[in-house]
């Protein structure tokens, strides 16, 4: 059994991803998936690896911080315009997981849009003065941009990725087309 990454010392194994990769094959978008063994289809395999990888982040980070999920928590749904703030990975593992989910409370219950902010929003943008909820839709957006940071740096200090499974954008392999 060979490892495509480690969290800490948690191995992620190959035939793990594989057998995602082989779930989404044969999902309701297989016909728009590309072929396995195209630079694409090898690129989706380092994606799953990605999306792997940062769940495990979660899962240990939420056993470290002794959080739970009871019941199937379905939560919030995710927007498209968070999705967009925190990008891909972290858009994926929110919406895919109610522990994710109760991480990201955790992790962002101090986060605060100073008073100050929030009037010179209002200055610089005086046709959304007044309108309600804007405050706190301004305050859901700085707690997004603080999980996908948050997120980013633990996966940056847990996750160790084998050759063959680097990242999508990861210049040092042939595939590398992604950018960011």
């Amino acid at each position: 059994m060979n490892a495509a990454a480690y969290v800490g010392e948690r191995a992620i194994l190959e035939e793990e991803v594989e057998a995602r990769v082989a779930a989404l094959r044969t999902g309701p978008l297989a016909a728009r998936l590309p072929r396995s063994e195209t630079a694409d289809g090898r690129n989706l395999r380092r994606w799953v690896v990605q999306v792997m990888t940062h769940e495990a982040v979660i899962e240990a980070e939420a056993a470290a911080l002794g959080l739970r999920v009871d019941g199937g928590g379905a939560g919030e749904t995710l927007t498209l315009p968070a999705a967009m703030r925190m990008g891909g990975v972290a858009a994926a593992v929110l919406a895919r997981s109610p522990l994710a989910r109760e991480v990201r409370r955790h992790v962002t219950a101090g986060v605060e849009v100073p008073d100050e902010e929030i009037r010179a929003y209002f200055e610089r943008n005086p046709d959304r003065a007044g309108t309600p909820g804007e405050a706190q839709r301004l305050r859901r957006e700085a707690a997004d941009r603080a999980f996908a940071l948050w997120l980013a740096r633990r996966h940056a200090a847990l996750v160790r990725l084998m050759p063959g499974f680097e990242h999508p954008a990861d210049p040092r392999h042939a595939d590398a087309a992604h950018r960011h």
